[in-house]
């Protein structure tokens, strides 16, 4: 059993997902009204606190990046599954909220990419076995 590359079109998807995860991170460590300026609950106290919604954003998308570089610097099929299916979980849960929140636009993102993100993982796993 020998593990064959993951597909090119994965690697370059999850790079995607891990930079942009990091520079989303960034934003909202520096300025988070910069990314939120129009949510509905900016004006609440503590809304833009790292203890609060900003932070939890915040520590969700700086997990993303540091799990996505550490698996695809170091070309590990464990690490690379474990990433997608860290991925699954959080695109699904982004879902649930939005469809007990009422936000069509995320509930087909949120869905969408769990589904993409599953049959990624379906794709490594079976070249894995292979």
């Amino acid at each position: 059993m020998t593990d064959q590359p993951v597909p090119k079109w994965i690697i370059y998807y999850l790079w995607f997902v891990s930079i942009i995860s990091a520079v989303f991170a960034g934003v909202i460590y520096v300025n988070p009204g910069a990314m939120w300026s129009h949510w509905e609950a900016a004006g609440a106290a503590g809304a833009f606190s790292l203890a609060g919604p900003a932070g939890l954003f915040c520590a969700r998308n700086l997990g993303t990046a540091a799990l996505g570089i550490y698996a695809l610097a170091h070309k590990s099929h464990p690490m690379i599954e474990a990433f997608l299916v860290f991925r699954v979980v959080v695109d699904f849960l982004d879902g649930t909220h939005a469809l007990i929140g009422g936000n069509t636009p995320i509930i087909y993102l949120g869905f969408g990419t769990a589904a993409l993100h599953l049959v990624m993982l379906v794709i490594v796993r079976r070249q894995t076995k292979s």
